[in-house]
């Protein structure tokens, strides 16, 4: 009997230890469950949020770098993040590729967040508090460096109270007489309340001209009813597949302010005289008389790069709307950064429906992906057809933004070979559904110099020529090959369907070479009158063209020529029907 109350009471010694061990491990679980503001949650914000949540950025109304600015916002944090609102990231993961400048939190820092708002968001002891990132006099350089230039507007912007503000540009002279190769770029609005969006590009005035004779140009142009009279401006630096097309140096749009190029690339600012910073600013008004100076910081490398980047838009090229390829000569004004005229957006549609096709004749790398729209904007896709027919999305931004105009840089460049095609697709709402949308019984217009409440379709990228390497003499760097430099060509024949996805051009004519992708009404009557040949292609990315709606019928076409051995390819960027039947 002793034994059995001894060994009882062993037992239930040893059940008391057990019970208090697991009692100090559910206590310790329970505070790290208790994170601090200090010690936990500093942290996470100053890494992820402070270089916008704080005085003078984009976000200062939500302070968020120290606790008394932050606790008060602890259950708006606590929604944002876990509806993942923010910090602002609209790409959809799953259907696109990875980037390098991804702003989501980890899910780790989400349950850190959120339990720390449960607990009531206790401040800690300030012992735990970490330093505050370095920020050099507001430039967002991620080791702290000041800018080896910032070009400014000359003098301060006096902005009216009420009405449409027109662009407005500034050419301010280059400070230097020699190239510079810019590694990393900063736009900074001088008020953000009135800055819509800036590009910044570099112009060459003809020798004799000055910014005072430009105005005097301009002046005279708005007499005689024109946009603008910069007509003797020429870029200072094109694009390298198009040298009517200027490179745009900079781009400041809601939530895209700072970039920085890596992979040996960078972007270039030629030196010397009678060159200027074209700052193309859009302003908008706040209901009370503003003032703004506006700037560009810059960061430069001291050599030339292996790759000069060029950013455009990708919808140059051909445009379909809601299921119709435009000409290039239908009347009307061109849309701001395409060759056509876009028709209006009706009142109350829903899904109006934008595809920009561009196809690539030589071999590029595209690092960088910025869809930009207006309000209106309600969702943008950006898909790669490569010349052995595979089709990719690259990236989807399922609910863009206006407030969040994100640039996307590609953590693995994107290499395109030569016969590529990228195809961006974009919807607009313009109904009641739309929560920004200030009028719907409105008519919207895409037009050159738009304003918030006219529409844009202008999906940048920003991309490099893969044969050119600057950073060897021209004659050690690698001659391009035949192969590398492919025609777009322009054909006339029958469309046929082998199958629901394989489409051929049978009865065709010999290729002739275009120097543009798109079709005018001009080039369709030469095509219609061309009798059929007996060659026949293959034809790859047709899907955007409603093929179809043509099926049978005598068409003429265009597309990026990909020689075969077996049968020639055409990845397509132009289908227009020239007969309704072909025999």
């Amino acid at each position: 009997m002793i034994i059995e109350e001894i060994n009882k009471l062993l037992w239930i010694a040893g059940l008391v230890s057990v019970l208090a061990l697991d009692l100090a491990a559910i206590n310790s679980a329970a505070g790290a469950a208790r994170p601090t503001f200090n010690k936990d949650v500093a942290p996470i914000l100053f890494k992820n949020c402070a270089k916008c949540h704080r005085p003078g950025e984009i976000a200062s109304t939500v302070p968020l770098v120290a606790y008394d600015t932050a606790r008060p916002w602890a259950k708006a944090i606590k929604e944002k993040i876990l509806l993942r609102e923010m910090p602002p990231w609209p790409a959809d993961p799953s259907a696109s590729l990875k980037f390098r400048n991804d702003a989501r939190l980890s899910q780790q820092d989400i349950d850190t967040l959120v339990a720390w708002v449960n607990a009531g968001a206790p401040k800690g002891n300030d012992a735990d508090l970490p330093p505050m990132p370095k920020f050099s006099q507001g430039w967002l350089h991620p080791e702290g460096r000041a800018p080896d230039a910032v070009i400014s507007l000359p003098g301060e912007v006096q902005l009216p109270a009420k009405g449409e503000i027109p662009y407005l540009r500034y050419l301010v002279k280059v400070p230097f007489s020699e190239d510079q190769w810019v590694a990393a770029s900063q736009l900074c609005p001088g008020n953000r309340s009135v800055v819509h969006h800036m590009a910044i590009t570099e112009v060459a005035l003809n020798d004799g001209m000055t910014p005072a004779d430009l105005d005097k140009f301009a002046l005279a142009a708005r007499q005689m009813g024109l946009l603008h009279g910069l007509t003797a401006v020429r870029p200072a630096v094109a694009a390298a597949a198009d040298p009517a097309v200027i490179d745009m140096l900079g781009m400041y749009t809601p939530g895209t302010t700072f970039e920085r190029y890596g992979d040996g690339s960078a972007k270039l600012l030629k030196g010397g005289k009678n060159l200027y910073i074209n700052f193309n600013i859009h302003y908008q008004t706040t209901g009370k008389p503003e003032k703004d100076r506006s700037m560009i910081a810059l960061w430069f490398q001291p050599g030339p790069p292996k790759h000069q980047l060029f950013r455009v838009s990708a919808a140059g090229e051909t445009i379909i709307a809601n299921g119709r390829e435009l000409l290039t000569d239908a009347p009307g004004r061109r849309a701001e950064g395409t060759r056509v005229a876009i028709p209006p957006i009706p009142p109350h549609a829903e899904d109006y429906e934008l595809i920009g096709v561009t196809a690539y004749a030589e071999p590029v790398t595209i690092y960088q992906f910025q869809p930009h729209a207006h309000l209106r904007g309600k969702d943008f896709k950006y898909a790669v057809v490569y010349p052995d027919g595979r089709e990719e999305v690259v990236l989807t931004v399922p609910k863009y933004d206006f407030n969040w105009q994100l640039a996307y840089e590609l953590e693995t460049p994107l290499k395109l070979p030569a016969g590529s095609k990228l195809v961006v697709t974009a919807h607009y709402d313009n109904s009641t559904k739309n929560r920004y949308n200030p009028d719907p019984e409105k008519e919207v217009h895409f037009r050159e110099e738009n304003q918030s409440w006219d529409e844009m379709f202008t999906p940048f990228i920003q991309y490099a020529i893969d044969n050119q390497d600057l950073t060897k003499p021209p004659k050690v760097a690698q001659p391009k090959q035949p192969q590398d430099v492919l025609d777009i060509a322009q054909v006339a024949g029958c469309l046929e369907q082998s199958s629901p996805t394989t489409w051929t051009l049978t009865n065709a004519t010999e290729p002739a070479v275009s120097k543009v992708q798109a079709t005018s009404s001009a080039a369709l009557k030469v095509a219609g009158a061309k009798p059929l040949g007996d060659r026949r292609y293959s034809l790859l990315g047709l899907g955007v063209f409603n093929p179809t709606s043509h099926k049978g019928q005598k068409v003429a076409l265009k597309g990026v020529l990909i020689p075969d051995d077996k049968q020639s390819r055409l990845n397509v960027t132009s289908v227009q029907m020239v007969a309704a039947t072909c025999f």
